[in-house]
């Protein structure tokens, strides 16, 4: 008998400046019924993918709290203890008030059975208070910015990007943004979800609101919507300015995406990149925010 081919996988990521931890738990059910109960690191030096045996795989997924072995992700914040071959971790970030945004991020797609992958955005940005040791090293996130999400589904979009950042220069702000390619009823088209708080207020570009999307390359994002139009730009900083700023320079490492229910897809995450942020309304400057601290990926 043939099964739904499933993931599952929320993204806990902590910033503390140009020191950036994130965690991915989940588990993925191919086609056979078979399951792979997995944790997924990524941080400043190295990525990771580590199996479970699916007994040590418990989710709550109301109260999004999940445990995989003696580690623990939850609203409240995260607690790990792992000693591999490859990766030694242990530390407890603590977690101050989340920031959810007003509704689902899916809108009225949430509600549709056969979308291949739903998004869910769970905090833009919340305080942190902790430590990891990681091979030896010790990360202090104290004072830190949070962020978490999580995906559903059988696969990651074919071709997408996704931008996130909660830390800019001179503001408070939070950004994600997600373009991708969505199937849907034998058809396709360029989906688009993108929250921005900004001093107390929200933001909202999304496909279900009108949101056409005027550009969405590697670099350059641009989305218009009713009045307003949002323009970002992205680019790496140069090494000279890295060591002028005593900055790590941004990186990127392989994480596994999800086809079919099966983690068998590679894709590149980029953290620190430097970012512009422009939302204007008829044609009127709302914002322009500028970071170093910009994460994302774009896949094609």
């Amino acid at each position: 008998m043939r099964r739904h081919k499933t993931f599952e996988g929320w993204y806990f990521k902590h910033q503390n400046n140009d020191t950036v931890l994130a965690f991915i738990p989940g588990k993925s059910v191919d086609e056979t019924g078979k399951s792979r109960v997995f944790l997924q690191i990524i941080w400043n030096e190295d990525s990771y993918s580590l199996d479970f045996n699916e007994e040590e795989y418990k989710v709550d997924k109301y109260h999004k709290r999940i445990s995989i072995g003696n580690n623990v992700f939850s609203k409240q914040g995260v607690r790990v203890d792992i000693q591999s071959k490859d990766i030694t971790l242990k530390g407890i970030i603590r977690y101050g008030c989340l920031n959810p945004i007003r509704y689902t991020i899916m809108g009225p797609f949430q509600y549709l059975p056969m979308m291949e992958c739903k998004h869910e955005v769970i905090s833009m940005s919340h305080a942190l208070q902790g430590k990891i040791m990681i091979n030896g090293r010790v990360l202090v996130f104290n004072g830190g910015q949070g962020y978490i999400e999580g995906d559903s589904g059988c696969s990651f979009p074919k071709d997408y990007l996704w931008l996130q950042c909660n830390r800019f220069e001179e503001n408070e702000a939070s950004i994600m943004i997600s373009v991708a390619h969505i199937p849907f009823l034998g058809l396709s088209f360029k989906g688009c979800i993108c929250v921005i708080h900004y001093k107390g207020k929200e933001y909202r570009f999304a496909t279900y609101l009108g949101t056409r999307v005027i550009c969405s390359c590697p670099k350059a994002i641009v989305l218009s919507q009713g009045n307003y139009r949002l323009k970002v730009y992205l680019s790496e900083q140069s090494q000279t300015q890295a060591r002028q700023e005593d900055k790590k320079l941004n990186f990127s490492h392989s994480l596994l995406a999800p086809l079919n229910g099966l983690m068998n897809r590679y894709i590149k995450e980029e953290h620190l990149l430097q970012g512009r942020f422009l939302l204007f309304k008829k044609g009127k400057l709302t914002f322009d925010l500028f970071s170093n601290y910009v994460s994302y990926e774009y896949v094609e």
